[in-house]
């Protein structure tokens, strides 16, 4: 059982590489508001039976959850935006440089070891993100600006990561989730009647991308959670477990989508993978 938030770690990876894949389906059907928008709304309607005791949280730690929902918000927004322009494979591989903001963030405002493991892990991982940008697809789309709004996505990412461990301490999951959902409802819905965009309920219907991603969302988000509530995980630790979500996402990108050289890309997923294990069980 003291290792039960590596398993948890590993299951939230795996339903993230699925969800990435989802988002680009999802996106050749629907706009990134509308998706947006919904996919948060269903997310939260899927919690609601599962509440419990949320509004007797502190008013503090209610606004922290706020300012989570806020960095991620913008996130997703930078996200979707770089997916509409390249592949969900070279996607899932460029969101593991978010493991360098992690990582410091885990070192520098947690005050969690940077050992020799974890040191040798990251490096292995930097390295299957420096291979596979060296044989990168001809149209594959990666101009400058979507490198900006896919490093954005990073480091917000790993400013979120680093508020879960911290809020872990100080709520159930239950409680950051509701908080967190909901804020992202009305966030997203806010955006919405500032653009003016109009939104369809076809596109619910016929969508069922969103729905998935919804659940998905749900449910790994809440093992990621528990996993930071346990005492043993850290930061640093969790963030190499999670690059493992790399592998589901090439899978995706080959069978789903045509993309190529799926050997060289599981070649690069292997060595980032390898690094996982090296900071998990040395």
């Amino acid at each position: 059982m003291q290792y039960l938030w590596v398993l948890f770690v590993l299951l939230y990876a795996l339903f993230k590489g699925a969800r990435d894949g989802m988002k680009k389906a999802a996106l050749g059907k629907s706009s990134a508001d509308e998706i947006l928008f919904f996919y948060t709304l269903i997310g939260f309607l899927f919690i609601l039976p599962f509440s419990g005791n949320a509004f007797s949280l502190k008013p503090i730690y209610i606004f922290y959850a706020f300012i989570k929902a806020a960095v991620v918000s913008l996130g997703w927004i930078f996200s979707y935006a770089a997916l509409k322009k390249i592949s969900v494979s070279l996607y899932g591989i460029m969101d593991l440089s978010r493991i360098l903001f992690a990582t410091a963030f885990g070192v520098w405002l947690l005050g969690e070891a940077f050992t020799l493991p974890k040191a040798v892990g990251l490096g292995l991982v930097l390295l299957g993100l420096i291979l596979v940008n060296l044989r990168r697809e001809k149209s594959g789309g990666l101009t400058a600006l979507t490198l900006i709004f896919t490093l954005a996505n990073c480091i917000l990412t790993a400013v979120s990561e680093t508020l879960d461990k911290v809020l872990m301490q100080y709520m159930s999951s239950s409680q950051l989730q509701f908080w967190f959902m909901l804020f992202m409802v009305l966030l997203y819905g806010l955006i919405l009647l500032i653009r003016r965009e109009r939104i369809s309920l076809k596109s619910l219907r016929t969508n069922y991308w969103i729905p998935l991603m919804s659940l998905s969302l749900i449910v790994g988000d809440r093992l990621l959670f528990e996993a930071n509530a346990s005492p043993q995980s850290e930061l640093t630790l969790m963030t190499v477990i999670k690059q493992s979500s790399v592998i589901v996402t090439i899978l995706i990108g080959y069978f789903a989508f045509g993309e190529r050289r799926l050997a060289y890309k599981l070649l690069c997923a292997g060595i980032t993978v390898s690094g996982v294990l090296v900071a998990v069980l040395l």
